[in-house]
């Protein structure tokens, strides 16, 4: 009798095993089956790369659900499949055809580019699968699907079409999160919020009907100085408030003079930097609703990878975002109107995918609403669904009660294609 390993080996247990499972089709579901059904999907991993320890943690948990289902007298179908990934897949696509090829998606023109991708998600999307057989997953692989398949893809507009008839899917102008890398719009989801070491630029302006008069502004965004269509202040606010109406003389572009009104807004937080808030409704979230209130002109520097265009001034015009902040502080030094520079810690957005800081931008995109938010909200507040730790609903409250509509569309070349 040869001596038991004193350590488990695999490598003689596994692979003879899962192999024999397989070839007997101890996971194959049965639908003709008399017995009661019991059915996972499996949250696709995308086809990105490799599995991480947390999606060995949560496929261990659905094996365990769906065995323990088979021992208690289940037919059970545990569904596998991997995740097109559209803005992850593009990314990663992109970023090899630039190092090994010096080229971009736009060099190779769709098809081609495609053809690249399809050949990538072919070879990563294998190994995938292939890593979950590893771990003994007990899923019913004559069933594999992804989320590109033909059926998919139908499945898809028509859900469009549907939700489009009922009113809960809309085209419309909006403020978004776009990725200067990607190209794309995201949704609020896609960005992740990240802690960054940045500077308060404080600089001043004068006051035209009362020369000698002077504002200071801080920002952390002096490259957009030249999209600022006001200068607001708290009405409330003793220190501004009787300039409400007048007019301050805008630093940048030198070359383009504008006088912008002081408007009065009681979005304006007193106490946060110097109480005089520069107003940029083509690149900020709260200065586009502040425009929309008082009516403000929108001027849009940018173009889509964040490079500045011709409404930025010459001066400015073909620099990425972060050259121009230090053009633009160079510039407000020259002028002599930079009064300091401030250490600042601030929360930035970065794109999930492409992890650079996201830009809002205008655009116009397809949005889902959001129909029954209010139903959700009682759900919790009436206990019909708990949440433990407690705490936790007023997370879920808060969301709720400040959630907005879904932005559904993407500008990419891989993913669903909804002819629109």
């Amino acid at each position: 009798m040869s001596e038991l390993s004193k350590a488990y080996e695999p490598q003689s247990v596994e692979e003879k095993w899962y192999a024999h499972w397989i070839e007997r089709g101890y996971f194959t579901a049965d639908p003709a089956s008399p017995k009661p059904a019991y059915s996972i999907v499996i949250p696709p991993p995308n086809v990105t790369g490799v599995l991480t320890l947390g999606h060995v943690l949560n496929n261990t948990l659905q094996d365990i659900l769906a065995r323990r289902a088979r021992q208690t007298g289940h037919e059970v179908l545990w569904l596998p499949g991997t995740d097109h990934a559209g803005i992850a897949t593009q990314t990663v696509v992109e970023r090899k055809l630039r190092k090994e090829e010096k080229k971009t998606r736009h060099d190779l023109g769709r098809d081609e580019f495609l053809k690249r991708v399809w050949e990538w998600k072919d070879k990563h999307g294998g190994i995938i699968i292939n890593q979950l057989k590893k771990l003994g997953c007990s899923c019913d692989w004559t069933r594999e699907r992804f989320t590109m398949d033909d059926d998919y893809a139908r499945k898809v507009q028509e859900v469009f079409v549907d939700l489009h008839a009922k009113g809960l899917i809309y085209r419309g102008k909006r403020m978004v999160n776009w990725c200067p890398v990607s190209l794309t719009a995201l949704s609020d989801e896609e960005v992740i919020p990240k802690t960054q070491k940045s500077f308060f630029y404080h600089y001043r302006v004068e006051v035209v009907e009362k020369p000698g008069t002077f504002l200071e502004i801080a920002t952390t965004r002096p490259e957009t100085i030249m999209a600022d269509t006001a200068v607001a202040v708290n009405p409330k606010d003793a220190r501004y408030a009787h300039l409400i109406g007048l007019h301050v003389r805008r630093p940048l572009p030198a070359t383009i003079e504008a006088l912008l009104p002081i408007i009065g807004d009681e979005a304006v937080d007193f106490e946060f930097g110097t109480g005089v808030l520069k107003v940029t409704p083509a690149h900020d979230k709260t200065d586009y609703e502040i425009g929309l209130r008082h009516n403000l002109p929108i001027i849009d520097i940018f173009n889509p990878d964040a490079t500045l265009n011709n409404l930025a001034g010459e001066e400015f015009a073909g620099l990425d975002r972060f050259e121009a902040r230090a053009e633009a502080v160079a510039k407000l030094k020259e002028l002599g109107v930079l009064v300091k520079e401030e250490p600042h810690e601030n929360n930035v957005g970065f794109s999930e995918r492409a992890d650079v800081p996201i830009e809002p931008r205008l655009s116009e995109q397809w949005f889902l609403k959001y129909p029954k938010t209010a139903e959700a909200r009682d759900a919790v507040r009436n206990q019909l669904i708990r949440f433990f730790p407690d705490r936790w609903e007023k997370v879920y409250d808060h969301w709720l009660e400040n959630i907005q509509d879904w932005c559904i569309s993407r500008q990419l070349w891989w993913g669903h294609r909804i002819p629109v």
